[in-house]
């Protein structure tokens, strides 16, 4: 995007904004690094009127790369700035009937718009801002860095009147989720008659049993300690004992009572506000282990409804609830107790065998139907110890999106695509969630998501030419997977090496090397170009070469990569005895992140100030913290053989272990 485009995008963007109603500025952008997002001009009258054709024109000049709308009462926008994609994906699980509107993606995290017309202040809150009155936001297609501000989801913004004001404030300030997700979960709780459920407990379980557990009934309905206190504490005190409980005086069943009440506020304070969400490493395990979604739905599903984490819940009230979320009684069953219940023999939902029915969300053993089966909803750490993933974001699913198994799968690719504008391929967006490259270009063609193919360019020279395959006789003649020579006319060749020696030996100095890299997949308003061309080393030219060998197989790419290697090692100069100098910034190309670097035959060594050596393992926080110790420059890495011999060697381990994308690196990095 040049400069001159994108200062008629924001001229052209500016006009729109003032024709519907919003007051725009122009903001220096990349022209002031120092200060990317001050305006270029006096904006105190823009907080009052909407600047004319004639200011924007010429207030946004060749110099300012941004753009800013003013919001408050002028513009009728209220706009809420979150700070990271977490704080973001929380408020649109907790109030998802204002997570609908018009939202821009920020260097850091959301921009979301309303319009109102209420007077809101400017204000701070736990993980962004309320940008209101004598306040602007940089909106697209502003440019700041290499960050483009682009829009995420292209619909009208929400119209808020002053409950809805004041209920996202309370949201933010006043803790409002815990009382949302309290009122939906105890419901009925609050027309408890607590004296009465303590008296028709203690006789069975015991007074302090009894009266902590009508203390947590009371705590989950949002009533006061001091209240509790009141009512419960004098007939605890008259609540005749059991046989054999040795005798009290009034002055110490009072100050147990007061104990016993304080311990059931204590621990559970906080656990009303573990709102149930799914990681997205979690998901993407299930989707591609089961081939299914009905699990994955059925987490989400708990989360939809409020449930938070180790609450107990029966069969029935499961089925009960899919249904209401669109997922059938079988598909409930088979995510319970049938073949989706468990991942490498533990159950992915635990569960627990009770005798009879709980009263009141009361463990009470009375006369009535017995239950066979009671299941937890899982805790995020449980999840992630389950499928055995890393903790990730948990992208927001809406209702809509957990009907059907399509709507839920396209949901996971749309939030993907919005909050990451990931550079990748078709093979892999498929992997994810478990499906063919033929039903992402699907999803991608209802989603309207942008692709951008790129494509890494390297200027034909002869060291870059050794990089070049030889054409084997059993190769197609005319083409190459993935990448072609290129010669200053447009033309395309195959990157054969012996093309690529003719064209060396004709002179032509304009022929590079071009191979196809992951295309840029993106979702908003946002002009992308169609192909975007790059600049890659050596090295990276080596290691995509070696990746394009996939498509003749894991096997033959594996044999392939060892004879490279074999024949790497050959021409390695070994040596016997190597001394490498370190220092911080060489650190990383020469000692490994891992255990494998202490399975060659070198290490790292110093000397104090004694004289004497220091030898520690050839780790690289080890040779960081000796670079600390000893001074930069002052520590060696100790080989019996050269750097390119070490590498190969790392490769080889790294590949036999598994992990292919750090052994392709560093076969890479030994051909460098």
């Amino acid at each position: 995007m040049t400069e001159i485009s994108l200062q008629h995008q924001l001229i052209t963007r500016a006009k729109t904004l003032a024709q519907v109603g919003y007051s725009t500025i122009p903001v220096h952008g990349n022209s002031a690094p120092a200060e990317p997002k001050r305006p270029s001009v006096s904006w105190r009258q823009f907080q009052r009127r909407i600047a004319t054709e004639a200011e924007i024109e010429r207030g946004f000049n060749e110099k300012v790369t941004a753009l800013g709308i003013v919001c408050g009462r002028v513009s009728k926008l209220l706009v809420i700035d979150f700070d990271d994609a977490l704080r973001y994906q929380r408020f649109c699980r907790h109030l998802p009937q204002y997570a609908n509107t018009y939202t821009v993606k920020t260097m850091r995290g959301f921009h979301v718009y309303y319009r109102t017309v209420e007077k809101v202040p400017s204000h701070q809150f736990n993980g962004g801002d309320i940008k209101g009155e004598r306040s602007y936001v940089v909106a697209p297609p502003s440019k700041i860095g290499t960050h483009v501000y682009r829009c995420v989801r292209n619909i009208a913004e929400c119209e808020l009147g002053k409950k809805d004001v004041d209920q996202i404030l309370n949201y933010f300030h006043v803790n409002a989720v815990s009382a949302i997700e309290s009122s939906q979960r105890s419901g009925k709780m609050k027309a408890v008659d607590v004296t009465k459920l303590y008296r028709r407990l203690a006789p069975r379980i015991g007074r302090n049993n009894a009266l902590y557990r009508v203390a947590s009934v009371a705590r989950d309905s949002s009533r006061s300690r001091t209240d509790i206190e009141d009512l419960l504490l004098g007939l605890h005190c008259e609540m005749p004992s059991g046989p054999g409980h040795k005798l009290e005086t009034w002055a110490e069943r009072w100050n147990e009572g007061k104990r016993t009440i304080s311990s059931a506020y204590r621990t559970g304070r906080g656990k009303d506000d573990r709102r149930f969400g799914v990681p997205n490493s979690v998901r993407e395990r299930l989707l591609k282990s089961q081939k299914s979604t009905v699990v994955a739905r059925l987490l989400d599903i708990l989360g939809l409804a409020g449930w938070v984490s180790e609450s107990y819940f029966t069969l029935s009230e499961a089925v009960r609830l899919g249904g209401e979320y669109g997922l059938n009684r079988k598909s409930v069953l088979q995510a319970l107790t049938g073949d989706y219940s468990t991942y490498d023999g533990r159950h992915i939902i635990s569960r627990r065998y009770v005798e009879y029915l709980d009263i009141g969300g009361l463990n009470v053993r009375k006369r009535g139907r017995p239950v066979e089966l009671a299941f937890q909803v899982p805790s995020v750490a449980r999840l992630l110890s389950v499928m055995n993933v890393r903790r990730s974001p948990s992208d927001c699913i809406g209702v809509e999106d957990v009907r059907t198994a399509k709507a839920y799968r396209s949901a996971m690719h749309r939030e993907y695509i919005q909050r990451l504008s990931p550079r990748s391929s078709l093979r892999v967006l498929a992997g994810r969630l478990g499906l063919n490259e033929r039903t992402i270009r699907r999803y991608n063609r209802a989603l309207q998501v942008k692709v951008t193919a790129c494509v890494g360019c390297l200027k034909l020279t002869g060291e870059a030419l050794a990089r070049l395959p030889k054409r084997g006789w059993r190769a197609r003649k005319n083409t190459t997977n993935g990448f072609w020579l290129e010669t200053g006319d447009g033309s395309r060749l195959p990157a054969w090496r012996h093309l690529g020696a003719k064209l060396l030996r004709a002179g032509e100095a304009q022929a590079q090397i071009c191979i196809r890299q992951g295309s840029v997949f993106s979702l908003g308003d946002e002009l992308r170009p169609a192909v975007q061309f790059e600049n890659v080393s050596l090295r990276q030219l080596a290691r995509l070469l070696v990746l394009r060998g996939e498509s003749a197989g894991e096997r033959g790419l594996m044999r392939g990569l060892g004879n490279a290697m074999d024949a790497a090692r050959t021409r390695a100069s070994a040596l016997r005895y190597e001394k490498i100098q370190l220092f911080f910034d060489s650190v990383e190309a020469r000692v490994a992140d891992d255990k494998v670097a202490e399975t060659i035959s070198g290490y790292l060594f110093a000397s104090d100030q004694a004289g004497a050596e220091v030898r520690r393992p050839a780790r690289r926080g080890i040779a960081y913290r000796m670079l600390k110790e000893y001074g930069n420059g002052n520590v060696y890495l100790a080989l019996r053989s050269s750097y390119k011999e070490v590498m190969l060697s790392m490769a080889r381990r790294a590949l036999h272990a598994g992990d292919a994308d750090q052994g392709l690196d560093l076969f890479a990095r030994s051909l460098a």
